[in-house]
């Protein structure tokens, strides 16, 4: 049986929410629900629009929140940070209650005013996350956010596939023509993919030296003509299941998804160094349906709920109280968890300010097989 099954869901318990156009009891006294918010007789809203990564969240958590909450849950997809930021820059805030933003776009959301405060006394489970997430450099004592999940990016390979055997743990097998070792994919990502190459020459993710973005550049244009597509993540996943690339640069959880099902695929944290992040839950400015969103956010910090989260994504979850219910092979796997040396060389990226227009530059110029100037 694969990894990635499900788990016996327990019913939740009966709310007792109002039906929508019925009078409301003044004296109607507060109701606790199964996952320990406290809930007032104030509306909450019939609908749940979530901007969210595809394939991040198990279908049956949505039903079991639909169920307890009377409510039902709307899904809007993206496959980069940029995608989603410039769908809330271009007017996006009022069209969803919730979205999942990775540590440097919440950054990025903070400073343009596109996010609301979260209302602490709404999300008592923050209290389940774990010191480091409490206190994140993006975000400090969760003001606006509350970490989801978290991993790491780096190479999926094929090793049943691979020309010369498993290779090693190395950017070079993307980078350098005499170490591949098959077709491979990078990511359809702009912070990620400049990232990648910035490191295998020994820079920071997050380098905005002019000097050191126009060798990243130039690394990327030789690169180019190799590369078998530019892949969002379940793209690049599908590829490495079918086998049509042997190397998918992408991100932990989603490799992990696919070696549940094909025996020959590693997770590769390249030794040079890689990106770690984490991905959260923010309320957009203007969000039709808040006191519902916060609702949402204490669902899913609830240890239960947490647990069955990352069993279903692979990924490593943040919630202290998540960690008996997790897989115990999910848990003991270093891709997962990295040990503390591995954790040395991973870097989170960071909003770049003015400087996002030079990788916005160096990423057209890439995708248009311009040269640089």
């Amino acid at each position: 049986m694969s990894l990635r099954q499900r788990f016996f869901v327990h019913a939740p318990l009966a709310l007792a929410l109002l039906a929508s156009g019925c009078e409301r009891a003044p004296e109607r006294p507060a109701v606790v629900d199964a996952y320990g918010l406290r809930l007032e007789t104030a509306e909450l809203g019939e609908r749940l629009n979530l901007f969210i990564w595809s394939d991040y969240m198990d279908p049956e958590l949505i039903e079991e929140f639909e169920s307890a909450y009377g409510v039902a849950v709307a899904l809007d997809y993206y496959d980069t940070n940029e995608a989603m930021i410039a769908k809330l820059q271009a007017g996006g805030t009022g069209q969803y209650d919730l979205v999942v933003a990775s540590d440097y776009a919440v950054e990025v959301l903070r400073g343009e005013n596109l996010l609301e405060p979260l209302d602490h006394a709404l999300v008592p489970n923050l209290a389940n996350l774990a010191p480091r997430f409490r206190e994140a450099p993006f975000d400090p004592g969760n003001r606006y956010s509350a970490t989801y999940q978290w991993g790491t990016s780096g190479l999926g390979v094929r090793a049943d596939l691979a020309e010369g055997g498993e290779p090693a743990a190395s950017w070079a097998l993307v980078f350098d023509p005499a170490a591949g070792v098959g077709p491979f994919t990078m990511l359809a990502d702009p912070r990620e993919t400049i990232g990648a190459a910035l490191i295998y020459l020994g820079h920071s993710a997050n380098s905005v030296d002019p000097g050191e973005l126009a060798a990243a550049e130039r690394l990327l244009l030789a690169q180019r003509d190799r590369v078998l597509t530019y892949a969002p993540f379940a793209s690049a996943r599908d590829l490495l299941a079918s086998g049509d690339a042997v190397v998918a640069h992408n991100y932990s959880g989603d490799v992990l998804m696919v070696a549940d099902e094909v025996p020959g695929v590693r997770y590769l944290i390249p030794a040079e160094g890689s990106v770690v992040w984490t991905d959260n839950l923010a309320i957009p400015s203007g969000a039709p349906h808040a006191r519902l969103a916060h609702a949402f956010v204490n669902f899913v910090l609830d240890g239960n709920v947490g647990a069955r989260l990352s069993n279903f994504t692979r990924y490593a979850s943040p919630n202290d109280a998540a960690m008996p219910g997790m897989d115990p092979e999910l848990l003991a796997d270093p891709s997962v968890y990295p040990d503390s040396a591995v954790m040395a060389r991973l870097e989170f990226l960071h909003d770049l300010g003015e400087a996002r227009a030079a990788y916005d530059r160096i990423w057209t110029r890439l995708r248009a097989g311009a040269a640089a100037p």
